[in-house]
């Protein structure tokens, strides 16, 4: 992190600059030819913060360059996908370069301005919303949520929104959010109340989400030593269309090495004649979570030494009978760089949950400034 001299009148805080440069390297199959695939996604992330009390702003700039050997297929598709040009107020990606085997986009990841004060908050313009607080399928993360098998989870796709929260005296509160648009099939409001009871943090949600009403409650505690979470909600669809999804989890730190997670996902809304656009559009594979009704998962990490963990996840479909598997090593290469290496590999037959997905090998290097 660089820190540069502040620029406003009598203030002393520096203007902080760092980021990332990753490079993330797949190798897998074409969903629809079963041709030999490979990419390379090489991205630079520059941030910057400011602190002027009470107040804080902060800017992460995206250079992306994606080397790949399968442009013209549609598996393509779902990379050109995560385009925010009908996610966001301000359409602020820019693609310089889509042709064969070379793809350059830039972007603004995140750009906000956020106010705070111990009662209440404000945090206007894009940024990561995330209301869920399951670690696979969250039916209650409603904006732009995060795929249960995404290499990069920690990439949520930003909203633009006036984002606000008011701590209560009573261990709760309540928060706000607009994301407005210029489309109104676009526009989301939600409305979370939130309180301490016991050992549990509640929240009860009422939103419009593209039209869309979704009445959610969470809760995430303890069971003894073990965590216990767990998510509910009723969705009614534009088109008269309602149904239920929950999903419960319970996880265990064993020892200082060994951490244990089992959740069990119940998707009311699933809808499979809408197969092919979950595994080539961002937007449908986020909406719908799910092409099958029950999902059960299971994840273990393994700290081999400080600077080498283990981790492996199993996510199981009953109802296609299909099963994704991810063992993967994570090595801590120097205080700043950051190896892994993995591979997922799916089992079961086709038009299942996992059945049609070609494995999927990977190798990342992240570098940290």
């Amino acid at each position: 992190m660089i820190g540069l001299p502040g620029q406003a009148q009598g203030e002393n805080n520096p203007v902080d600059i760092s980021g990332h440069l990753k490079s993330l390297n797949i190798a897998s199959e074409s969903v629809f030819t079963g041709e030999s695939l490979f990419a390379t996604i090489n991205r630079l992330r520059i941030e910057v913060q400011k602190e002027i009390n009470p107040w804080s702003f902060y800017i992460a700039v995206d250079n992306e360059f994606v080397g790949n050997d399968f442009s013209n297929t549609p598996d393509f598709g779902f990379i050109r996908s995560r385009e925010q040009q009908h996610s966001a107020v301000w359409d602020l990606d820019a693609t310089s370069r889509d042709r064969d085997h070379s793809y350059i986009r830039h972007a603004i990841f995140r750009a906000y301005a956020k106010y705070y004060s111990p009662e209440f908050q404000i945090t206007l313009g894009k940024q990561g919303i995330d209301w869920g607080v399951m670690r696979f399928y969250s039916p209650n993360d409603i904006f732009n949520t995060v795929g249960p098998i995404d290499l990069e989870r920690e990439e949520r796709v930003g909203v633009d929104a006036i984002n606000l929260n008011y701590t209560l005296d009573t261990l709760g509160g309540i928060s706000a959010v607009i994301v407005p648009s210029n489309r109104s099939d676009e526009f989301m409001a939600a409305l979370k109340a939130y309180k301490t009871i016991q050992t549990y943090d509640v929240a009860f949600i009422a939103s419009s989400i593209r039209h869309n009403t979704i009445i959610g409650l969470t809760f995430d505690g303890y069971l003894g030593s073990a965590g216990l979470r767990g998510e509910i909600n009723h969705t009614h669809l534009d088109n008269g269309r309602d149904f239920f999804r929950a999903s419960v989890g319970i996880d265990y730190t064993a020892s200082e090495k060994v951490y244990i997670l089992a959740e069990q996902f119940f998707n009311g809304g699933v809808d499979e004649q809408l197969l092919t656009a979950f595994s080539t559009d961002f937007r449908t594979s986020r909406e719908l979570l799910s092409v099958k009704k029950n999902l059960s998962s299971i994840w273990l990490q393994y700290k081999i030494s400080p600077l080498l963990e283990f981790n492996q996840y199993l996510i199981y479909d009953w109802d296609g009978q299909s099963t994704v598997y991810n063992p993967e090593v994570k090595y801590n290469l120097t205080e700043n760089i950051d190896l892994t290496a993995g591979v997922q590999l799916n089992f079961g037959s086709d038009n299942s949950e996992f059945g049609d997905v070609p494995d999927l090998y990977y190798v990342q290097m992240q570098w940290f400034f």
